[in-house]
């Protein structure tokens, strides 16, 4: 039983972490090359066991100050951030910090429960039993009023459901720093006292604690321990919420009687000039978490502060980043990956019935084209097209849902909770069912009813075709949304695409353009669909087809392949491009994710 208490014990001293940082300065761009100062020299200090509340008014460096400290902005950062006392990595600080943005995206095809359940498979120990992490789960939402909504989907909750379930995540594990930006915000007086208490309480157990808060009560106000008050980039009070109004009253600032110390103190911070704010800058900016400036009597005092926790740092960097293995990772995220796209009816449902319809209309518009010599050109039309909706209706829907589920990505990620490698498989794998489940019922209705030849081998070409277009297509998507914003990423596609149109070889033959632009009749992935199309319809030996007019010009496939600058067979090249094409995007886009990563610091 010692030793159960002994390892207990080290446990809870294992999670003390004191937060410092020392003359943080950013500037951030507001126009071309023009840059304002958002933090100027800001220094603190933040311990364990405390609450601390970052206060002042809107354009004040609050946000900026948390992305900061948090490590999700470095980019224009000057100064230095450490855990007690020591400069630590990038993947160290993130095991040992989690950051709860305000603007917080969820998955809204999961229910509450099925939220909870998959952030406690990925962020709690892989030893840790289904129970202790139901247990955990149902204590959470207990606390966050969230257990009449456990069955509702995420995008059916309230904007106060949905910010509660985005603190109640990242709280699962209980990380020995937490950083909230406005974790109150739309939350009525009643939850938000609730949500704060619950905070308390995790920084009473020896965590260190920090949140933006906007316009507190009073009673709210008070749960709070500590006071961070920033002032136009520069701090102008930083210690104990009880010294608050005596130091403002020093700097002869006198808070009215049974006024609210916040609204105070954001009154004093809004300020724009006066002997007071300069006293109070003085004394505080580039000071540490006490208003106090640096001297020997203060770096004791801080060593003595450190003393007990100054070999976690060092116990706690041979711990691997992630709390669950990578494969682990992938079996949750592919679970959790294909849950989500079956609910989604623009996704999924929507597009497995545009498949059906537009096959349906493609059959009836050319029905029975391929069956006539005399209609064969008309037939290639078809086929055209059929390779044009499998791209767009595949593309597109990736393109417009995709942006939403990348910022849900990086916000995991660089919250610890998997690696890009394990999401970037299990994304793969997810899309497969869709990738297949569309071009086929799409294809087997298309190609019956315009009187395609009914063999097994050309069916399966001419599927396989339209199978690795829609691979690509939905690659290109995924691309296009990883890359850019929905404006920028629903004119990326039509960009590409176009192009690759033009030089398919369909509207105009390569022989036929000027010989400079020849080449880039090889670039257009549309080019090797139709070449592949039109040998599994046309190619390998097919045997002359009837003629229902007074003559056919192409009563002989082998002619019209010769015409359309096709080969009578080499199906296997196509093949092999259209899936060097989905390879070369397939990395293009795990280098996006990858760089969209380091664009979020």
């Amino acid at each position: 039983m010692e030793a159960v208490v002994d390892m207990e014990d080290r446990r809870k001293l294992l999670e003390h972490m004191i937060l410092e940082f020392r003359n943080i300065c950013y500037k951030g761009v507001v126009k071309g090359d023009q840059r304002k100062t958002i933090l100027e020299n800001v220094s603190g200090r933040f311990s364990p066991g405390r609450l601390t509340a970052i206060l002042g008014p809107s354009g004040a460096g609050k946000s900026s100050l948390l992305n900061i400290l948090s490590g999700f902005k470095k980019n224009g950062v000057i100064g230095s951030v450490s855990i007690n006392g020591e400069t630590v990595g990038d993947e160290t600080f993130r095991s040992k910090c989690v950051y709860i943005s305000q603007d917080y995206d969820l998955m809204d095809h999961l229910t509450v429960r099925e939220i909870m359940d998959y952030a406690a498979e990925l962020k709690m120990p892989i030893s840790s039993s289904r129970m202790v992490r139901m247990k955990k789960v149902s204590d959470i939402l207990d606390v966050l009023g969230l257990r009449q909504s456990m069955t509702t989907l995420v995008k059916n909750l309230s904007g106060g459901e949905k910010k509660r379930l985005s603190i109640g995540m990242e709280l699962i594990t209980n990380p020995p720093i937490i950083l909230l930006d406005e974790p109150t915000s739309g939350l009525d007086s009643v939850s938000a006292m609730q949500l704060v208490s619950y905070i308390k309480t995790l920084a009473q157990e020896g965590r260190t604690v920090v949140s933006v808060i906007h316009q507190p009560a009073s009673s709210l106000f008070q749960l709070f321990d500590d006071l961070f008050l920033l002032s136009a980039g520069k701090c102008i009070y930083n210690g104990p919420i009880s010294g608050l109004v005596g130091s403002f009253s020093e700097a002869g600032l006198h808070c009215p009687k049974y006024y609210n110390r916040a609204d105070f103190a954001l009154e004093v911070a809004s300020m724009s000039s006066c002997p007071g704010i300069e006293l109070l800058t003085l004394k505080f900016n580039n000071s540490d978490a006490h208003g106090r400036k640096s001297s020997d009597e203060d770096v004791n005092y801080r060593n003595s502060i450190l003393t007990p926790y100054r070999n976690t740092c060092l116990i706690r960097k041979s711990r691997r980043r992630y709390p669950v293995p990578q494969w682990k990772q992938f079996h949750v995220l592919l679970r959790r990956s294909l849950r989500s796209t079956a609910r989604d009816f623009f996704f999924a449902q929507l597009r497995v019935i545009a498949h059906v319809v537009v096959g349906i209309l493609l059959g009836v518009v050319f029905y029975n084209t391929g069956q006539d010599a005399s209609t064969v050109m008309t037939n290639t039309a078809g086929l055209f097209f059929f390779h044009i909706f499998i791209f767009y209706g595949n593309a597109m829907p990736c393109t417009v849902t995709f942006p939403s589920e990348a910022k849900i990505f990086v916000r995991e990620h660089l919250n610890n909770w998997y690696s890009l490698e394990a999401y970037y498989l299990a994304k793969f794998f997810a899309d497969i069912p869709l990738q297949l489940i569309c071009p086929t019922l799409f294809v087997s209705i298309g190609y019956y009813l315009t009187g395609q030849p009914l063999e097994p081998m050309r069916f399966g070409m001419f599927w396989a075709m339209c199978l690795l277009l829609g691979i690509f297509a939905q690659t290109v998507g995924l691309l296009s949304g990883a890359a850019f914003d929905i404006q920028m990423a629903t004119f990326f596609v039509p960009s590409l695409s176009i192009p690759a149109m033009l030089f398919s070889g369909y509207f105009i033959k390569s022989y036929e353009m000027l010989e400079f632009l020849q080449p880039l009749s090889y670039t257009s992935f549309f080019r090797y669909t139709m070449q592949g199309s039109l040998q599994a319809i046309y190619g390998y030996n097919r045997t002359d087809f009837p003629c229902s007019q007074i003559m056919c010009y192409y009563n002989r496939p082998s002619k019209y392949l010769k015409f359309m600058d096709t080969p009578d067979t080499g199906f296997e090249y196509n093949v092999y491009v259209m899936l060097g094409f989905i390879a070369l995007f397939q990395v293009i886009l795990y280098i996006c994710l990858r760089r969209r990563l380091r664009i979020f610091q």
